[in-house]
């Protein structure tokens, strides 16, 4: 009966690796696409012009990082329109965004990136003297179509808010060199969730999506004032600000691959294992903190959610299993062919055919995205994902107990010259 048991669960666990999600929310966004062709971009007689924006960066010690962002920006946008909020930064941080020409609030003590944003709006009044804000990570380089092709879904009085399209940033002339095997897990990883979920997530009849996420995403200031930025206790802010679009009906959020930032990933295991760790542990804080309320949107997410966690417990699961099997010869998952015909299926063909797949999703994205050194890293990423799994599993748990008042402390960033070609 033991034994059967861990047979069902492993069925069901292997079962969601298949990713139902990811093939429905692929055929919405393909449905999508087709609508879009023929229908083109609801518009109003009051559009929001760039002269309508004002761009929050909170800032945390980044003198390293925020020239390359301010010089994004300039192409772009005026810099008299930027607001750099400096939470408690003790390096040139303040000076840096001054002598560029932008609005400084040199915030004491360091209050933590959510309270930032928050004052930089509240002392700026910028909700009153603008029709809409982007929050912008300092690490972030905004590409120079960003507001030409961002501005436009803006025409559409629906919209409250859109989610910016992440790129990872890649360095010039390099190919295998440790510092960046998460840039290229994170390539493949941003193309499938947001070919994936993002864009059919955010089809103006679905209006489902769970994040615009606070490296680049505007809002527009009717739904801003109604949105608890700085909710306590949580970890990161985000993922609570968008929910709070939904609960709240401020209107849907709205997103295109051509409202394009790059921004920079962990250059080491422990940037990125805690960066993860607060990803996932601000996610889970905010589904505890915002509840259950019947929508459509809640009848997107729980499927996500009890796939995510399955999957999660399954690759956990799966290298003791295949110890369990080296060590004792015990064959766990029994599949039926046919009718006639029940063959028994080891862990380690289960493990072998995880990598293959996951290899070929590293296959697919290396063609999409042209960058055969993609080929390179694969072998490691069965591996990340077995990390991230574990990370999820544990901020679910921790999210009962965690508190957070918000305070940051910014990751190790690469030098200047390494920032040089952003993914495509």
């Amino acid at each position: 009966m033991h034994d059967q048991t861990i047979n069902n669960l492993m069925l069901l666990a292997m079962g969601s690796a298949i990713g139902v999600n990811v093939l429905f929310w692929g055929f919405v966004g393909l449905l999508r696409y087709i609508s879009e062709c023929r229908l083109g971009v609801i518009s109003v007689h009051d559009p929001v012009t760039l002269a309508n924006v004002a761009v929050v960066i909170p800032a945390h010690n980044e003198e390293t990082a925020l020239p390359k962002c301010l010089r994004a920006l300039q192409v772009v946008i005026p810099l008299s329109q930027v607001y750099v909020a400096s939470d408690g930064s003790r390096d040139q941080t303040v000076a840096i965004a001054r002598a560029a020409g932008c609005h400084v609030d040199d915030i004491w003590p360091n209050g933590g990136k959510a309270n930032a944003i928050t004052h930089a709006i509240r002392a700026n009044d910028l909700c009153n003297r603008f029709k809409a804000v982007l929050i912008l990570d300092a690490d972030s380089e905004i590409d120079p179509g960003y507001f030409r092709h961002s501005l436009p879904m803006l025409r559409d009085p629906k919209v409250a808010a859109i989610a910016g399209h992440v790129l990872s940033r890649w360095p010039a002339q390099r190919w295998l060199t440790p510092s960046l095997i998460f840039t290229a897990y994170r390539t493949r990883l941003y193309r499938l969730l947001q070919a994936a979920f993002q864009y059919g997530h955010s089809w103006r009849v679905v209006n489902v999506s769970y994040i615009a996420p606070g490296f680049a995403s505007i809002y527009r200031t009717t739904a801003l004032r109604e949105i608890d930025i700085a909710a306590p206790g949580l970890v990161i802010e985000d993922f609570n600000m968008t929910f709070e679009v939904h609960r709240k009906r401020l209107g849907r959020i709205a997103y295109s691959p051509k409202v394009r930032c790059t921004s920079e990933d962990p250059a080491g295991l422990g940037d990125y294992r805690k960066q993860v760790m607060r990803w996932y542990l601000g996610f889970w804080q905010t589904v505890l903190r915002n509840g259950f309320w019947p929508s459509r949107f809640w009848l997107a997410l729980l499927p996500l959610l009890l796939e995510l966690a399955l999957f999660s417990a399954y690759l956990i699961a799966l290298p003791f299993f295949v110890l369990a099997y080296l060590l004792t010869g015990w064959e766990s998952v029994a599949f039926s062919m046919s009718d006639l015909a029940i063959r028994q299926v080891s862990p380690v063909d289960v493990f072998l055919a995880f990598i293959a797949i996951d290899f070929a999703l590293t296959a697919v994205t290396a063609i999409i995205e042209r960058r055969l050194s993609l080929f390179l890293y694969a072998p490691v990423f069965p591996f990340i994902r077995i990390l991230d799994a574990s990370l999820f599993m544990a901020a679910f748990i921790k999210s009962f107990s965690a508190k957070s008042d918000g305070r940051w402390i910014s990751p190790e960033r690469r030098f200047d010259s390494l920032h040089k070609e952003p993914s495509a």
